[in-house]
This record gives structure tokens, C-alpha cells and sequence, in this order.
């Protein structure tokens, strides 16, 4: 077939797939689409959910499998947020926070806070703590001044980091 654009003539090629049906005028009869399934109906073992193509029943009990996983982790997850968190948060983060607080003087702790919320990120450390301890410490204007200027320096800093390695 060919058809003309300003004057030139321009040519449809088509291309054809293997499997593909074209009926008696020359067109595909699926259009663009491809037949996942063979030739009697049946499709093929699905490697990824386990399930069968051919049979709706697997799909179902793939998506029940899937809600019961979701569910018993929501729960797990609810179980660690009630008790596992405030044992962590008694015995670990607020003596830390204490001892830092005692430990070092103003000008020091604003700089020991600066740096670790500026580099406990790029070394993949959660750097929450420090943000409380200067909230408790500083009050929220001040505290707030450290934290998002050491935060836009911790930001920055992986990037640079990752370009010295780009070639």
C-alpha cells in the first residue's frame, strides 16, 4: 500500500511476526496485540506467582497469599511499634541523648550535632538523635537553624562524593 505525502510517494512496509495471522485482504487479524496463550487455550506455567494463565483459581489464591503475608507483617510491624520501640528508646537512645547533652559543652555539642547530621546519612546512620538532642537543647528556633543547615550540607555531600566518580 502506498499513499502520497507533499507530493512523494511514500511506501508501508509491513512486517510480519512469527505467529501472526493475517486474514485473506493482508491485514493481522489481533492488530498490534500477541497472543500469550497457545493453540488450544491453555497458557503457560506463570514462573513468577507460581499460577497457571489457564486457570483463574491460582491467581486468587496468589492474591490471598499475598494479603495474609501483608497482614502478618502490618501485625509484626504494630508489635514492634508498641513494645519493641519504647524498650529501644529507654535502655538506648534517651541515655545517649543524656550523655551527650552532660558530656559536652555548648560550642562543642553544636558542632558534634552539626557534623552528625551533615555525615551520619552518607555513612547510611540515622541521624534523628541529634536532631532531638539539639530540638531539646537549643529550643526550636536555634535548633532548628543546625539542623537544616547541617542537613543541607549532608545533602550535598553524596553528591559530591558521587561525582569524583563520574567519568
Amino acid at each position: 500500500m502506498t499513499y502520497c505525502e507533499d507530493e512523494s510517494v511514500v511506501l508501508e512496509v509491513r512486517t510480519r511476526m512469527e505467529g501472526d495471522k493475517i486474514d485473506d485482504n493482508g491485514d493481522n487479524s489481533k492488530g498490534d496485540y500477541v497472543d500469550l496463550r497457545d493453540e488450544n487455550g491453555a497458557g503457560e506455567r506463570c514462573n513468577h506467582c507460581g499460577g497457571c494463565w489457564g486457570f483463574g483459581g491460582s491467581v486468587f489464591w496468589y492474591w490471598v497469599k499475598l494479603a495474609v503475608t501483608f497482614t502478618f507483617l502490618g501485625l509484626l510491624a504494630a508489635a514492634c511499634v508498641k513494645w519493641v520501640s519504647p524498650f529501644v528508646m529507654d535502655k538506648e537512645i534517651i541515655p545517649i541523648i543524656n550523655w551527650e547533652t552532660t558530656t559536652f559543652s555548648t560550642p562543642v555539642l553544636v558542632l558534634l550535632l552539626f557534623a552528625s547530621v551533615a555525615l551520619f546519612p552518607t555513612l547510611l546512620l540515622p541521624s534523628s538523635p541529634s536532631m532531638w538532642v539539639a530540638g531539646m537543647t537549643f529550643g526550636y528556633g536555634f535548633g532548628f537553624l543546625i539542623i537544616i543547615t547541617a542537613v543541607a550540607v549532608g545533602v550535598s555531600l553524596p553528591y559530591f562524593i558521587g561525582s569524583l566518580f563520574l567519568s
